[in-house]
């Protein structure tokens, strides 16, 4: 990412305004490096509840804590886990941290120390390499393009609800 950066004198990747050259490129080389995992939930918003859908945060916290319990409960040594800083308001970063601790303790028998880092995404190359992948997946569930997303390699998605996610249901009132 720093060299992709360098070469096109950008100070920050951010895949909406890359062209579709640029993110072949970048997701071929994530590709081959091959030292990391792609896990990734997404949430079919006609079947959740809309006190949910009202609280962007609160929204935001649940769904991640899908996200994570498999890999928190997978591993025993100190996890760290980098988010974007732009993601959640100022003052719910705390309340990230602290739910997925509670359910990390409590929930999923974690004993080791685990580290929730928000971070700028200008100063962090993982948050930007991250932002090219989640927007091959954005693509592929939105826009029904699966060439980017059919580059990456991916460990665990994570489909909520499951039980009902892509099925036909009652629409949400979004206006709420």
């Amino acid at each position: 990412m720093r060299r992709f950066c360098a070469e096109h004198a950008i100070p920050e990747v951010k895949a909406s305004q890359l062209s579709f050259s640029q993110k072949t490129f970048i997701l071929n080389r994530l590709c081959s490096a091959n030292d990391y995992t792609v896990s990734y939930i997404v949430a079919d918003k006609t079947h959740l509840q809309p006190q949910l859908l009202a609280d962007k945060n609160l929204c935001y916290n649940y769904l991640f804590s899908f996200l994570v319990s498999k890999t928190i409960r997978s591993i025993r040594e100190d996890i760290t886990i980098l988010l974007d800083n732009h993601s959640t308001k100022v003052k719910s970063i705390n309340s990230l941290a602290d739910y997925i601790r509670i359910k990390a303790i409590t929930q999923w028998g974690y004993i080791d120390r685990l580290y929730i880092s928000y971070v700028d995404s200008k100063n962090s190359k993982v948050v930007q390499a991250t932002d090219v992948i989640a927007n091959a997946i954005y693509a592929k569930y939105i826009y029904g393009k699966e060439h980017f997303y059919n580059m990456l390699t991916i460990s665990e998605s994570v489909k909520f609800p499951a039980n009902r996610f892509g099925s036909i249901g009652v629409p949400v009132d979004k206006s709420t």
